[in-house]
């Protein structure tokens, strides 16, 4: 028995059950034994891939009972083993190395999709009203701190991600007009938590930027230890400034009072892992032109053959591939063969 092949387009008719206890899989409308359709040695990739459907994992076929009656060797490259089963899926067949199912590096039993974790937790610093565009907090001490970006970080609030747009800034329109040579800016400070005295404000008026320190906070108006020289007229947007102040991409749908613990969450993990058959042309695909920006290229991979790659999501949001040639088949070979019948490359996951 070769230890792999070179053909990653093997036909792969009908659905396949399996019970995870016997290793028992169950086909309908399969032709398992048949060459090309199944045999001993070849690897069962149970499933489908790509976000339509549900993708189980790798096996090795060790035994065929009949054409629909076959049984894997391990579950170890498998998702799910403590559900018992699956019933009926679609499938691939596949003559990747069937060491590769028994691999740690490789095992779709590591999968998991991305989303959100509790990141970083402090306290209010004044009550913030529902429908709320900013929030009060210290996120200075906040440890680890924030960031915005790529990547962003979220308040979780009332069950929903909102997301954290900027670190020491808020804003707000003024909802009536001042003069030049005012000191008081006329705002609903109800949307402005955790602004204090010895805080600051920029109002941008035709283009022209006026800084002012808060000398003291009312419910409709702030007062400035000094006048402006540029008039505020109702609507203007006014960016404030404060360590105890952070603004959202959107409005927050519960209320929240001083002192209320606040759960930051940051979107990471999502990590995939699969073998590849990669041909020559595929590889051509992912090589972007000299000069360009090619968002494919990064998924090219330093050869052709049977190829593991990994992704996952980073800490700043961004899409990590790590790829690695477990066998070289190319160059005056024939080459591995792709089409339909296998798992394209790469799949959206």
């Amino acid at each position: 028995m070769a230890l792999w092949g070179n053909n990653d387009n093997l036909t792969s008719a009908g659905t396949v059950s399996l019970d995870y206890t016997s290793g028992i899989g169950t086909g309908n409308g399969t032709n398992f034994g048949a060459v090309g359709a199944g045999v001993t040695g070849d690897i069962i990739r149970f499933g489908e891939r790509g976000d339509e459907g549900t993708y189980f994992g790798d096996a090795v076929i060790i035994a065929v009972g009949s054409a629909t009656s076959i049984t894997i060797g391990s579950t170890t490259g498998l998702q799910n083993v403590s559900a018992g089963g699956f019933a009926a899926t679609s499938y691939y067949l596949s003559q990747l190395p069937k060491s590769s199912v028994l691999d740690h590096t490789y095992s779709n039993a590591r999968d998991e999709a991305p989303g959100f974790v509790t990141y970083s937790v402090g306290s209010a610093v004044g009550a913030a009203v529902s429908t709320a565009p900013n929030v009060g907090v210290n996120f200075g001490s906040l440890n680890p701190p924030l960031s915005i970006g790529s990547g962003q970080d979220s308040l979780l609030n009332n069950g929903t991600q909102v997301k954290v747009a900027g670190l020491g800034t808020a804003t707000t329109a003024a909802v009536q007009g001042s003069a030049v040579g005012f000191s008081t800016l006329f705002v609903d400070t109800a949307k402005l938590p955790g602004l204090a005295g010895g805080d600051s404000v920029d109002v941008q008026v035709g283009g022209i930027p006026v800084s002012a320190t808060i000398s003291s906070i009312g419910s409709t108006s702030v007062s400035l230890a000094s006048t402006i020289s540029t008039s505020v007229s109702a609507s203007d947007v006014l960016l404030f400034r404060s360590d105890n102040i952070i603004s959202l991409a959107s409005n927050i749908g519960a209320a929240i009072a001083d002192g209320d613990e606040l759960t930051f969450q940051r979107y990471k993990g999502g990590y995939d892992s699969n073998i590849y058959g990669i041909s020559g042309a595929t590889s051509a695909t992912f090589t972007a032109d000299p000069g360009t920006t090619d968002s494919k290229s990064k998924f090219r991979t330093e050869g052709t053959g049977w190829v593991g790659v990994s992704t996952y999501t980073d800490c700043h949001g961004n899409l990590r591939v790590k790829s690695e040639v477990l066998v070289a088949i190319g160059g005056s070979t024939i080459g591995i063969t792709t089409g339909t019948n296998g798992i394209e490359y790469p799949t959206n996951v």
